[in-house]
């Protein structure tokens, strides 16, 4: 009985804590100085945050202000962790198996004593190793929002448990895709933009009051309720946790079946639960697809059963389509073939669907009436526009990432450099590709809002609610200001892409770099935005434009800054609007520069550093 004992715990022992995979991380990768620049930026990230929350909140001298506002820093620290663990997580998990199968080194990790488990769980937890770090290097952060009280350790502990399970659900989801699909050089972006529409299409329902549990609904305050979603998505479940949504009590849901009865009272526990359950069952589903036999190349099941519908010759010929070339194939390649998951029919096609529905979802209901007040409106086409945005960004900055990393490590590069084709001919082929898939998809939301302007410009009444509203919802200056500035984001997400792809040997490496730069970018120069803004309306009118998420927020709402205090604030809308111009103009001429002088550069240091990444 020993014995069996003894060897039971032998084989879990050998399962997690000393599997082979996560020792060689552990030990090696997390040694690696660009995990230890992603550490120190995550941390800066939520220190800058928790700075900046406490300077310019509105506290008084009382111990009960101090509180009441160290609850709030607290609320909105713990949001922007669990945004960034969605952000980080799918970028580190999706190419879990699948970047082994890239390298061709999946075969040999099949041919060692490792079982099916072993493989699963050490490329999961290895994964998760450097995710479940920045969570707890982040704790202290949230300790020190507790020393002026309003803050309970049960909800630290809550916020760092849905991060987790949140990082767990993902990266258990990445492990099960990758051993189970074919194609696995698209594994990371389709996974990302799935992660992606789930969030927000997640925080879309949940707001919707249909939604709602019919018990946590208040009379008293219209539209405010919790809803069924908050047991499986995790910003709806922290919003319980922070208190923010009130859950109903165990009385009044006690008709309900088990386990609703005990999930709904508690639905950021419950959110725990579900997720760590399902990652179970993920787990165990995904070591039945190890060993299945090597995928790629192989005629799938839904090939064989449709291979009737494809074109054949009698001679057995497959045919298609000829296709127009570009007069530069390399950029035709990046923008129009299957080269990358993002450029494919599916997708491109697919975000335009969703774009001109929302689109036409929006007009409907602002014709019908649907809201009541010009705010509701304009924040509703705000965050359509800047969903659409962010995105239409992960898109571009993804596909860039890979758009060198890609030929590495499809052995295509080598093919590449043996043609004619100069060092010039191939990076402005890539940047045209990628600005010439990028364009079409910004241009979504700059028509939605084009298209809401024009039609207030043509027809004053054309709300429904025209007595309500007061003013036009966004004005035609604003849309048409709107369009360079998206142009201009998307060109420069593009070479920023590419030329991390260039330096980079790795896809993961890639993509973690430009999105992490771009969120840092992004960051820092949003609160540059904001503190001109606050301080000088006529000189943030001018900066704001130089900024990505801020500035989208401003054009759309200019008078938003003849709110702000500060000397000499800008009384009319059409004075900041003329200031904007003049921002606009500088941005463009400035991202234009960098966009010109990182072009040139990639250029000229475009052999070495092939030459360098082949060594």
């Amino acid at each position: 009985m020993n014995s069996i004992a003894r060897d039971i715990g032998l084989a879990l022992w050998r399962l997690l804590p000393a599997n082979p995979i996560v020792l060689r991380v552990v030990h090696v990768g997390s040694k690696r100085i660009q995990h230890l620049w992603a550490r120190v930026g995550y941390l800066l990230i939520l220190l800058g945050v928790m700075m900046a929350m406490y300077l310019f909140s509105n506290q008084g001298g009382t111990l009960a202000d101090m509180a009441k506002s160290a609850t709030n820093v607290f609320a909105y620290i713990a949001i922007l962790q669990l945004a960034m663990i969605c952000l980080l997580a799918p970028v580190f998990t999706a190419g879990a198996i699948s970047q082994e199968k890239d390298a061709e080194t999946f075969n040999v990790l099949l041919t060692t004593p490792l079982t099916n488990a072993q493989i699963v769980l050490g490329s999961l937890m290895s994964r998760l190793f450097f995710v479940l770090a920045l969570l707890l290097a982040g704790l202290p952060i949230f300790c020190i929002t507790m020393l002026y009280g309003g803050v309970t350790t049960r909800q630290v502990f809550l916020s760092l448990g849905i991060a987790a399970a949140t990082a767990l659900t993902t990266g258990a989801l990445a492990i099960l895709i990758s051993v189970v699909r074919v194609g696995t050089r698209n594994t990371i972006f389709s996974f990302y933009l799935g992660n992606a529409f789930f969030l927000i299409t997640g925080l879309a329902l949940g707001s919707w009051p249909q939604t709602f549990v019919p018990e946590s609904a208040n009379p008293a305050t219209p539209g405010e309720g919790m809803s069924w979603l908050a047991l499986i998505h995790p910003f709806l479940a922290l919003d319980v946790a922070l208190h923010w949504t009130a859950a109903p009590d165990q009385a009044s849901v006690a008709h309900y079946a088990w386990p609703l009865n005990r999930m709904l009272p508690a639905p950021h526990v419950a959110y725990m639960t579900i997720m760590f359950a399902v990652s179970t069952l993920m787990v165990i589903l995904a070591t039945f697809f190890v060993r299945r036999g090597v995928k790629q190349g192989e005629v799938g099941v839904f090939a064989r059963l449709f291979s009737r519908w494809s074109l054949k010759s009698r001679e057995g010929e497959r045919r298609r389509r000829a296709r127009r070339v570009w007069s530069n194939p390399v950029a035709w390649r990046e923008a129009v073939t299957r080269a990358n998951a993002a450029s494919s029919s599916l997708v491109r096609y697919g975000y335009i669907g969703v774009g001109v529905v929302a689109a036409l979802l929006y007009v409907i209901a602002l014709k019908t009436g649907q809201f009541p007040t010009r705010g509701e409106a304009l924040d509703w086409l705000v965050g359509i526009v800047m969903l659409e945005f962010g995105t239409v960004v992960l898109m571009a900055a993804n596909t860039a990432a890979t758009a060198i990393t890609r030929e590495r490590e499809a052995g295509t590069m080598e093919l590449l450099l043996t043609t004619p084709l100069t060092s010039k001919y191939i990076i402005w082929g890539k940047l045209r590709g990628l600005v010439s898939f990028a364009l079409p998809l910004m241009a979504v939301p700059s028509l939605t809002v084009l298209v809401v302007a024009f039609l207030e410009w043509l027809s004053p009444q054309f709300p429904a609610t025209a007595g309500t509203l007061q003013q036009p919802v966004v004005s035609l200056a604003s849309a048409i200001l709107l369009i360079p500035l998206l142009a201009v984001y998307a060109a420069f997400t593009c070479l920023l892409g590419l030329h991390i792809s260039l330096k980079s040997r790795r896809s993961v490496q890639a993509v973690l770099a430009s999105v992490g730069i771009l969120v840092v970018i992004g960051f820092g120069l949003s609160l540059c935005a904001l503190a001109s803004a606050g301080s000088a309306p006529q000189l943030g009118a001018m900066m704001i434009p130089l900024t990505f998420v801020t500035a989208i927020w401003y054009v759309l709402t200019p008078d938003a800054l003849t709110r702000t205090g500060g000397l000499g604030s800008v009384v009319t809308v059409q004075d900041i609007q003329v200031l904007m111009v003049f921002g606009t103009v500088v941005a463009l001429g400035l991202y234009g520069a960098i966009v010109a002088g990182t072009y040139r550069s990639m250029v000229t240091n475009f052999d070495m550093i092939v030459r360098k990444q082949s060594m």
